[in-house]
This record gives structure tokens, C-alpha cells and sequence, in this order.
């Protein structure tokens, strides 16, 4: 019977799951179910007090493209969850979003961070979020006026 495992680096974060023929002892192999290790999402989660732990960054966009106006928009909603999915709504926390390699501190509320982007450059831009357990980006496409 295969034994499965959360294999965790020295800070108690999961950076990869096992499958083992035999019993392993040890403070950095977590013992995990067959369900939790066909679960991709328990990477990048932490193992705190008994428990997987982390937040999670999803983006939702209300379209792929804009157009190069300066008034076409592109509202993004940044959401921070746990690593099951759930949004955590008591995070009011500052996170920090990059666009197109320049970051700055977005505070959110209630797990949610709301973003509205325009340009009136053409182009291909990357939104994306820093120093949670999980990260994440979105491509926005900025098409020409003209």
C-alpha cells in the first residue's frame, strides 16, 4: 500500500508531494491522504500547527483586451484565498501588484483587491501579484486605436 506524503523545505512550506512504498519518519514528510495528494493546490501551502495553511491570489477580468484610448478599461479583481479556494474575508492586508514591472502596495478588503486599467500605448502588459504563498498573473492585451 503506498504511503503519501507533503515534503516540506526548512521553512515548513510543501514543495512537492510523494508517493512511497514504505514509511517515512521525519519533521519534513507531512503523511497526507490519496485525495490531498492528487490535489495540486497544496503546493506553495504551509504546514502550521497541525494544519496546511497559505494565501492564494486568483484573477478575474471583466475582458481580454482593451483597446488604446486611454478610456477603454480593463477591471481586474485580485482575490486572496486560502488554498482550498475559500476568499478570506478578514484579509485587509497590503499586498503588493506589479504592472509592467512597476509594483506598488495595494491594500485589501474583505480578501478583494480591485484594479482598473487603461493605456493609450499598444502592447502586451503583465498584472501580477508578489509575496503571497501562491502568485499569480493575467496578460493584458493592449490592442492599437487605429
Amino acid at each position: 500500500m503506498p504511503n503519501y506524503y507533503a515534503e516540506l523545505d526548512g521553512e515548513g512550506k510543501v514543495f512537492a508531494v510523494s508517493e512511497l512504498a514504505g514509511v517515512v519518519d521525519s519533521p519534513l514528510m507531512i503523511p497526507i491522504t490519496f485525495e490531498q495528494y492528487q490535489d495540486r493546490r497544496l503546493l506553495f501551502t504551509r504546514f502550521v500547527e497541525g494544519k496546511f495553511q497559505g494565501t492564494f491570489a486568483r484573477i478575474e477580468a471583466d475582458k481580454s483586451a482593451i483597446v488604446a484610448t486611454g478610456d477603454d478599461t480593463l477591471t481586474a479583481r485580485i482575490i486572496v484565498a486560502d488554498w482550498e479556494g475559500n476568499v478570506l474575508d478578514n484579509y485587509n492586508e497590503v499586498i503588493q501588484v506589479e504592472l509592467n514591472g512597476v509594483r506598488q502596495p495595494v491594500k485589501a478588503e474583505k480578501g478583494v483587491v480591485n484594479i482598473t486599467v487603461t493605456s493609450e500605448e499598444p502592447g502586451a502588459f503583465v498584472l501580477k501579484t508578489h509575496g503571497l504563498d501562491r502568485n499569480v498573473e493575467l496578460k493584458v492585451v493592449v490592442t492599437d486605436a487605429g
